[in-house]
């Protein structure tokens, strides 16, 4: 029987790596393992990303959930590197898979560490987002200066206990194919599931939540069943792109510029966030509006692509984020790209702001590409 081990960072990955996994990964004479890990974040918020993962995980058979905390991480990378290795594989339980799935081989320790771990598996890529790969020159031009410090440390780390080898993904299995550095699938053989595999996929996932349905019928019923906005927030001060009174005070300026006096409207913080600013956000509108935070502990973390009860009735807003892209394939959706020049300009740091341009760029040159997509070839590629 062949072993297959899926990892994922966070709720999203999940969907996205399952539609890789099972497009590559025949449903009979296989046992799979579903490893969690460097969610890269506080421990509070680290517990509730587990907790959705696990709610999302119930769409297979799983041999073995495992969850790789964020400590135990950081225990891990203290060990020589061999003994990292094999304090993984011990954490995992199994010494071998035929095939590997991660969405990167970067950020955090994690990646690299299950590249080395397992050497011999055929390794699979499924991208960020629904198939973001080569972000690698994106990152370093942002994270700049804590970037070479990071590199020393790295650097030191490996002088004094050894290192990863660079193991290189065998395919690359993308949904929704977006090369940001224009080099990464020249290289990188490109797999894409069909249209029908994504949406199905998506479809078992949410049918296994009948209580993220009954919540969307509930929400529903608040609008009295007209449409209302819904805003799909960002992790910019979390992300370093902004500070929070930053982002409060550009979340609130788009709301109001897009919503009419008495209406519900929606918020639905990011996955990855804190929800501690969310207040700031609720007070200022509550006198204008019926205002519906979707913060509840048992939802917030789950991606919007799996909320199908609710986003029939919403007029999507989406401040920085591929969903746009990724609802537009899975449903039609239109989504309202609310930042110009200006606003970036008042809202972020200056460092951040043409990082943020060019993701705006390709997000809108990419729903644009959509329409004429053969669903074979990278949907958007750096020049």
């Amino acid at each position: 029987m062949k072993k297959r081990l899926l990892t994922v960072q966070g709720p999203l990955q999940f969907i996205t790596g399952h539609i890789a996994h099972t497009w590559q990964a025949p449903r009979t004479g296989t046992e799979s393992t579903l490893l969690l890990y460097d969610f890269l974040c506080p421990a509070e918020v680290e517990n509730q990303i587990a907790d959705a993962v696990s709610s999302l995980s119930g769409t297979q058979g799983w041999k073995r959930i495992v969850h790789v905390r964020g400590e135990q991480m950081d225990a891990l990378m203290r060990r020589r590197y061999s003994d990292s290795i094999a304090g993984l594989k011990a954490l995992i339980g199994e010494s071998s898979f035929d095939d590997v799935f991660l969405a990167r081989d970067h950020v955090g320790n994690g990646s690299a560490l299950l590249l080395n771990a397992y050497p011999e598996a055929r390794k699979h890529s499924y991208g960020d987002s629904f198939g973001l790969v080569g972000q690698h020159e994106a990152m370093a031009r942002l994270e700049g200066p804590r970037r070479l410090r990071d590199r020393l440390r790295s650097l030191g780390r490996r002088l004094l206990l050894g290192g990863p080898a660079a193991i290189a993904f065998d395919d690359a299995v993308l949904s929704l194919p977006i090369d940001l550095s224009g080099k990464y699938l020249r290289h990188t053989p490109l797999v894409v599931p069909s249209h029908a595999h994504v949406v199905q996929t998506v479809e078992a996932i949410y049918a296994q939540l009948p209580e993220l349905r009954d919540y969307c019928d509930e929400l529903r019923i608040r609008s009295a069943g007209r449409k209302s906005p819904l805003y799909l927030l960002s992790n910019l001060a979390g992300s370093g792109l902004s500070t929070v009174d930053q982002e409060v005070a550009l979340y609130l300026e788009v709301i109001r510029s897009h919503s009419r006096p008495g209406e519900t409207l929606f918020i639905k913080p990011h996955p990855r966030s804190s929800f501690e600013f969310l207040q700031a956000i609720r007070e200022p509108l509550q006198a204008d509006h019926d205002v519906v935070v979707i913060d509840d502990s048992r939802f917030a973390r789950m991606p919007i692509e799996l909320w199908m009860g609710l986003l029939s009735h919403c007029n999507l807003v989406a401040m920085f984020s591929t969903s746009c892209i990724n609802l537009k394939y899975l449903y039609g959706k239109e989504v309202v790209l609310p930042l110009d020049d200006d606003r970036m300009r008042r809202y972020l740091h200056v460092s951040a702001t043409e990082h943020v341009a060019s993701g705006y760029r390709m997000m809108k040159q990419a729903l644009l590409n959509l329409d004429r997509w053969d669903g074979a070839s990278p949907l958007w590629s750096a020049s």
